[in-house]
């Protein structure tokens, strides 16, 4: 697994219409560094798939926002209490652009309503970032691509998962 930030990124998951790439292209939201590390840590340990992963950061909501609609991604996590965007707006950006990325949410919160705007708009909860581990997230993963599955029953894989 490597590691990109936004600027070593450029290119690297290929033309829509051209092979596919021998990885998978996930994106970490995430405002605060150590977190992102951890994260990408517990991740390529759950990552559930044979093929590797490359793994681009954003800082802040409105950035990931940016990138996942520039880009094809086959995965996103992201930190719900993110700066500029919160997950909840980025979630909504996503989904209203028609983008149907699966997404896993980190959040220290926890409520009824959060869990509802999650399910209803295809992302899974992994609650909190303390209790972050390779099961909890790989459960949430598999969630995610299910939940996205249901919402978006005939949409085609992102160009990342397409082989």
């Amino acid at each position: 697994m490597k590691e990109f930030t936004p600027g070593e990124s450029a290119g690297l998951s290929g033309a829509p219409g051209k092979s596919a790439p021998r990885y998978f292209r996930v994106l970490v939201a995430d405002d605060d560094e150590l977190d992102r590390r951890l994260t990408i840590q517990q991740l390529g340990k759950a990552w559930p798939v044979e093929r590797d992963m490359t793994v681009e950061c954003a800082a802040d909501g409105a950035e990931a926002l940016e990138m996942i609609r520039s880009k094809h991604y086959a995965l996103v996590v992201l930190k719900w209490s993110a700066p500029r965007h919160d997950g909840a707006v980025v979630l909504r950006g996503m989904r209203a652009d028609g983008l149907s990325v699966p997404l896993v949410v980190v959040s220290g919160q926890r409520s009824e309503a959060t869990a509802s705007d999650l399910e209803a708009l295809a992302a899974a909860a992994v609650v909190n970032q303390d209790e972050l581990d390779p099961k909890s997230l790989g459960t949430a993963i598999a969630t995610s691509l299910l939940l996205r599955q249901r919402l978006f029953p005939v949409a085609s894989p992102p160009q990342a998962m397409r082989s």
